[in-house]
């Protein structure tokens, strides 16, 4: 079926807040050309096709977080419960205050395991090409209806955003078994609190569609974070470790404001994440128009590229998100810095940007190294097949440290994983 577009859309600045500058139109996406689905159909070279396609992970946890890698994706619930007929619309529609029932929606997604929620309008921009859908299965679209994004958000003019929160200990264990199952699970969960909020909305006599829409830009719409210099939603309080997701709905909601944390004025001096990040995919430059859009630009060929190659060691890599201050613990410390950041002018802001940075380096070093044990598995050992500590597993035991991880340095090797 052909995709119908219209001219890209040019909204004013400041709709997604300061730290995102509008400066020319916007096209719709399309999520049949983001890094899953040009893997699939081999336009990263037959190397990174054959790891997406053909990979098994070693660990059953691990296979139990994406329809792809395992024995069999029916045990994967996120499979299921992407191949599953949703529900029906209930008929009798309740009748809602929008400002009750926007209280209320907000109630019921933490009650489902949800940490964070917000509601914005359904931005013409952010809806996908076409009626395309995505399932809860890994990047698998839907055929596209022919609606135009315009259309879809004419008849479910409201988001609800949401974010689910991985484990702030874990997350240490980046370029890990551990963060790898980490990112799984709290995957898993975004998934079926999703699931489980569309259905309450069905129940209540009111459309929900998901996957329709790009879940990033419409969370910050929503006010649950900005954008960082990893190209990631940086939130208040998880910073960037959570899984964001996205309902459209016809049910009448009030929309939350975009939000100022001060993560544009940090991440224009912090860079952590770049000067971590082991394959040099995030800019140290200035930002650039992308879409009509100032933002920093993010080299997503070279952070997928490196994936088949580490199979031995990880899947996921997560070190961007390890390094950024705004993803530790939430301890006092944390929580002042952010607070005073927030609270801080804007011409003030650079001055205070730099002390923060020098106590998270203090605490935390320029990247976390922190040993981390979880179930048996254990960064402190020198990778291996498995790196972990269970019997029977065929991991080197020696190598040993004491209270800091072991990292696979590939820095100085990255490039060769750049074809």
């Amino acid at each position: 079926m052909a995709i119908e577009t219209k001219e890209p859309v040019v909204r004013p600045q400041g709709y997604l807040g300061r730290g995102i500058r509008v400066v020319g139109p916007q096209q719709s996406p399309d999520p049949h050309d983001d890094p899953h689905a040009k893997n699939r159909r081999g336009e990263l070279g037959p190397i990174a096709q054959n790891f997406f396609s053909n990979r098994f992970y070693k660990e059953p946890l691990d296979r139990l977080g994406t329809n792809l890698g395992n024995n069999d994706s029916k045990n994967v619930l996120a499979a299921v419960l992407g191949r599953a007929p949703k529900g029906s619309v209930n008929p009798e529609k309740t009748p809602v205050d929008p400002v009750a029932m926007t209280r209320h929606i907000k109630q019921v997604a933490k009650a489902f395991g949800i940490d964070a929620v917000g509601i914005a309008p359904t931005l013409p921009e952010f809806v996908y090409q076409g009626g395309a859908r995505r399932t809860e299965d890994e990047s698998l679209v839907t055929a596209a209806t022919g609606e135009t994004p315009e259309k879809i958000a004419e008849k479910y003019p409201y988001a609800i955003c949401t974010l689910v929160a991985w484990s702030d200990e874990l997350v240490r264990a980046h370029r890990h078994i551990i963060g790898d199952t980490n990112y799984h699970i709290h995957g898993l969960k975004a998934d079926v609190a999703q699931n489980n909020l569309a259905g309450y909305l069905r129940e209540l006599g009111y459309d929900a569609v998901q996957g329709a829409a790009n879940p990033m830009p419409m969370a910050i719409a929503a006010g649950l974070g900005e954008l960082g210099r990893n190209g990631l939603i940086i939130s208040e309080h998880h910073g960037a470790r959570h899984h964001p997701r996205v309902i459209l709905t016809n049910l009448p909601l009030i929309p939350d404001k975009p939000i100022d944390l001060g993560v544009a004025d940090f991440c224009s001096i912090c860079k952590k994440c770049a000067v971590a990040c082991p394959t040099n995919s995030i800019s140290h430059d200035e930002k650039k128009v992308i879409n009509g859009v100032e933002k920093w630009a993010i080299n997503w060929k070279t952070c997928y590229s490196v994936r088949p190659f580490m199979t031995d060691f990880w899947y996921n890599c997560f070190t961007c998100i390890a390094a950024c201050p705004y993803t530790k613990p939430n301890s006092w410390w944390r929580t002042l810095t952010v607070t005073l950041l927030r609270r801080t002018p804007i011409p003030a802001r650079p001055l205070l940007v730099r002390p923060l940075i020098a106590l998270d380096n203090a605490i935390w070093g320029e990247l976390p190294r922190k040993r981390v044990k979880w179930l048996g598995y254990d960064t402190g050992r020198t990778p291996g097949d498995h790196g972990c500590t269970i019997a029977g597993c065929s991991c080197r035991k020696d190598g040993v440290v004491g209270a800091t991880g072991q990292y696979m340095p590939l820095k100085e090797n990255a490039r060769r994983f750049h074809k």
